[in-house]
């Protein structure tokens, strides 16, 4: 399986994620700079701990922030909090709006990966202000533009690839919060 970041494209995301990221990296990121406060100059072991702790947690939380999707010229890519999958616009059966406001691309064959349900767009995925912005309906107007225009595109058919999203932000705060952990073993009392 392939690790890498997503890029290109028309991108669709939440306004309110791309705040509410930088809320969660500035949150988890400050609490653990008392965690590592206290490792580092109280010589405590659980401010270690506290700071992987909040590190791991901030980590995922920013990829949350962090789903979206990119509408390329002959494929869309849905980025989730851990995967992405590129789909390309001519095996997409359907995309669409559930009753509760999640966006699903659903592709014409059933993919082992879904069972059938397709793919959650989790940037998309419903909440109660989607009610009355209607932004997974916007969102999935516009793919279906994308999809119409692109499906004729060379390349535009083929099997859905999925990748291991890289996300520099995101890894930076797991790999410090691994550091934090062995520094907890070796350093604490």
């Amino acid at each position: 399986m392939e690790y890498g970041r997503v890029t290109g494209g028309r991108v669709l995301r939440r306004r309110s994620f791309r705040v509410l990221a930088l809320l969660v990296l500035a949150l988890f990121c400050g609490g653990s700079v008392l965690g590592l406060y206290d490792g580092l100059w109280k010589d405590e072991r659980d401010g270690w701990f506290a700071a992987a702790l909040l590190l791991a947690a901030g980590s995922f939380a920013y990829r949350i922030t962090r789903s979206r999707v990119h509408a390329g010229e002959s494929s869309l890519t849905v980025v989730n909090p851990l995967f992405s999958y590129e789909v390309p616009y001519g095996s997409i059966h359907r995309i669409e709006v559930s009753g509760s406001g999640s966006l699903t691309v659903l592709p014409k064959e059933r993919v082992v990966d879904t069972e059938g349900e397709g793919y959650l767009v989790v940037g998309f995925a419903g909440s109660l202000l989607d009610r009355f912005f209607k932004t997974s309906d916007k969102a999935a107007a516009e793919l279906k533009k994308y999809r119409s225009r692109g499906r004729r595109a060379p390349g535009a058919d083929g099997p859905v690839h999925r990748k291991v999203v890289a996300d520099v932000v995101a890894d930076a705060m797991l790999l410090t919060a691994a550091v934090c952990a062995v520094c907890a073993l070796v350093f604490g009392r």
